[in-house]
């Protein structure tokens, strides 16, 4: 699952595909700008959800509420509110059924391979306790998965001079004063890190390692300060 909230361009005034179609149809990409869809988008649960169904290299996965609760170690009746959170707004949608014991069982598909939230994310008009909410999810779903995975032990604790490079964690967060064009170029390498990933496969494979990756940059402006 790619969701990327700083890319250039216009934002439109609704949710709209960017016109891409993927191998199942659905849209390759689309824009998120209204409140009733960042709601939905501001829990991790329903992230979690949302991530299961978007990542494929292929044709998106279809998956019934059942096994989503046994991918996400997560009890079946506790997922059916979030997903059809997720329907309602049109993140996800039914595409099959089937009786299982007498009962219905729906099966669902993610409507989209991608999200972006594009650069409205802090216009005056779009802000919004839900924005706050839904970027705060997404750095809880992070945060969820790498102490998960560090409690597991899949993460170096020592790294040596034996640690592959792949495998040696980088986290950090830093504050710093630098003429424009530097950071600019900062901004421009870290957005081609994002494009190199972007083109990525997302499922396994032969040769293949995981890698998750949760990049931020801002620079607010200065009061007083000229451009």
């Amino acid at each position: 699952m790619c969701v990327n909230v700083w890319q250039d361009g216009a934002v439109a005034d609704s949710d709209e595909s960017n016109g891409n179609e993927s191998a199942s149809g659905t849209a390759a990409v689309r824009e998120v700008t209204n409140v009733e869809t960042l709601k939905a988008l501001a829990d991790p649960i329903r992230l979690r959800l949302l991530s299961a169904l978007m990542v494929s290299s292929g044709p998106l996965p279809v998956r019934s509420v059942k096994e989503l609760a046994a991918e996400l170690g997560e009890p079946q009746t506790k997922l059916y509110r979030h997903v059809k959170q997720l329907e309602a707004v049109g993140l996800i949608r039914a595409v099959s059924s089937r009786v299982v014991s007498g009962i219905v069982e729906q099966r669902y598909q993610a409507c989209q391979s991608d999200l972006t939230f594009g650069p409205g994310l802090t216009d005056d008009e779009r802000r919004s306790p839900e924005t706050e909410a839904a970027v705060g999810a997404l750095f809880d779903l992070f945060r969820s998965r790498f102490f998960a995975a560090s409690r597991a032990g899949l993460l170096p604790a020592q790294p040596t001079a034996d640690t592959p490079m792949h495998r040696r964690v980088v986290l950090n967060m830093t504050e710093s004063w630098v003429p424009a064009a530097k950071a600019a170029a900062v901004r421009e390498r870290l957005q081609a890190v994002l494009d190199d990933l972007e083109g990525a496969d997302r499922k396994p494979g032969a040769g293949m390692v995981p890698v998750n990756v949760l990049i931020g940059y801002y620079s607010p402006d200065v009061p007083g300060q000229s451009r």
